[in-house]
């Protein structure tokens, strides 16, 4: 009876485990772009309308002559600094209403306290009332994965 108990245990565990890792497939490079989003946006935000605001006049004259633009360079460069400033703010936003930091950073904890557990059980360091309750702990840590 115990021996079936380990096994049930680290049948669990390899499947929390992959559930897991497939949220930190999924997550991470999500969390990654969205970083990336934030950072080119709010830096291509600042150089639209930085760039105007150095060179002046003659700089959104020759922009307007050279592209041969309809209006001036000065409201094309600020609608897309507007544009890219707006990406970014979305960007962020969503990174702070979805959590993906603290989601992802859980996640990488809980998938290496996993790992632990496993090597535990399958190499006799850990009996299975042991590793039971860290598993229940995983589990608690790990709940957002469900929703």
């Amino acid at each position: 009876m115990m021996d079936a108990i380990p096994n049930d245990l680290l049948r669990r565990l390899q499947q929390k485990r992959a559930q897991v890792d497939h949220f930190i497939a999924t997550a991470a490079p999500r969390k990654r772009r969205l970083l990336n989003i934030t950072i080119v946006g709010g830096t291509l935000a600042a150089v639209l309308t930085a760039a105007p605001a150095v060179g002046g006049q003659p700089f959104t004259a020759w922009i307007t002559r050279t592209f041969s633009l309809a209006s001036p360079a000065w409201q094309l460069l600020c609608g897309i600094a507007s544009l890219s400033s707006i990406t970014a703010t979305v960007a962020t936003q969503l990174l702070k209403s979805h959590n993906m930091e603290e989601r992802v950073t859980r996640a990488l904890g809980c998938r290496a306290k996993l790992e632990a557990l496993e090597v535990g059980l399958t190499t006799g360091q850990l009996q299975g009332p042991q590793a039971t309750v860290e598993f229940m702990r995983c589990i608690e840590e790990a709940a957002f994965l469900d929703m």
